[in-house]
């Protein structure tokens, strides 16, 4: 990588895409309940659309830094910082649950998104592991 931190172009495409397909996630999430698509998801939705949003929001903010700084070190603080909104817009949907399951289905769900908040909270201490290696490495 070259001294001034900039990424390939390769790199600088693949955030832009990553950009495109968030903004493409958020157009669906605020519009998923007027298009009726997911029968079995209720108005309740919308009182998860602010943390959805946030988080799609944030990784587009992210992706854009990237464009222009993409050392390690950074990608992984990134990386833990986007986990957290991630971590957030999953628990208010766990929490919210606006889903119209049968009893069974839905505990299984609960479960499973218990588990993902988990693996997110557990990928968030290893990014930050990981960044403080890198940045102690004085790795690009």
């Amino acid at each position: 990588m070259p001294q001034d931190n900039m990424p390939s172009s390769a790199r600088r495409f693949g955030y832009f895409m990553a950009i495109v397909v968030n903004i493409a996630m958020i157009y669906v999430a605020n519009n998923i309940l007027n298009w009726k698509w997911v029968p079995f998801l209720t108005e309740d939705f919308v009182l998860c659309l602010w943390a959805i949003n946030l988080s799609l929001g944030a990784s587009i903010f992210i992706n854009f830094v990237f464009m222009f700084f993409d050392r390690k070190w950074f990608r992984s603080l990134m990386q833990a910082f986007s986990n957290v909104f991630a971590f957030i817009s999953g628990y208010i949907f766990w929490r919210v649950f606006p889903l119209d399951l049968a009893d069974s289905l839905s505990s299984a769900v609960k479960l499973g998104l218990v588990v993902i908040l988990g693996l997110i909270a557990l990928g968030t201490l290893v990014e930050l592991t990981q960044a403080v290696r890198y940045y102690n490495r004085g790795q690009s």
